[in-house]
């Protein structure tokens, strides 16, 4: 598959290269994403290279994960990054530190998201979303992008050592669910 831009109102998502990498290693050492994330810890310059020079470029070319950078405008340094795994058309998605809390990742996860269940991904029919227990900024943006919180038999994830945690799901179809909003309560309380 070829990389797709996709554009919102505020944000350009396009394809990350390789000279991304200082930026990816300063917002990949932020300490949150040792607790929260499968990124290798502590990560290194070197874990940026292989991913923008190899991981990136085989995923579009294969189709199994398509990543995207997120930027204000096409040239801008990322602001963060979003990605979908084939495998039941699972989004990810981390932000520079000093970008959180301005709603562009719930704005790219719905644009994301929407492209897939759009025929982005063909036959895609739902998209999912997992995370740690406790990484409340990743709920918070899988809410406003419409997900609906569900609970699976199994709801374990491991983690970058292979231990299971406690986890956290979320699935978003093309009508997004009137329940949507509500399921999130219990973990997040009512939106304000």
């Amino acid at each position: 598959m070829q990389p797709v831009v996709i554009r919102t109102e505020r944000l350009v998502l396009d394809l990350p290269v390789p000279a991304d990498a200082d930026v990816v290693t300063r917002a990949c050492q932020d300490p949150l994403f040792e607790s929260v994330l499968t990124t290798p810890w502590p990560y290194e310059r070197r874990h940026a290279d292989a991913f923008l020079g190899e991981h990136v470029p085989k995923g579009w070319a294969t189709g199994g994960e398509l990543t995207w950078a997120i930027r204000a405008n096409a040239g801008d340094p990322l602001v963060g990054m979003i990605s979908v795994r084939e495998t039941q058309n699972e989004i990810g998605f981390w932000m520079v530190r000093e970008h959180r809390g301005a709603g562009v990742m719930s704005e790219a996860a719905t644009a994301v998201a929407e492209w897939v269940l759009a025929g982005g991904i063909a036959g895609a029919s739902t998209v999912f979303w997992r995370a740690v227990v406790g990484n409340t900024g990743s709920a918070k943006v899988a809410r406003a992008a419409g997900f609906r919180h569900i609970r699976p038999a199994d709801s374990l994830v491991p983690d970058r050592d292979g231990n299971l945690r406690p986890a956290w799901f979320g699935v978003r179809e093309a009508i997004v669910d009137p329940r949507a909003e509500s399921s999130w309560n219990e973990i997040l309380g009512p939106r304000a």
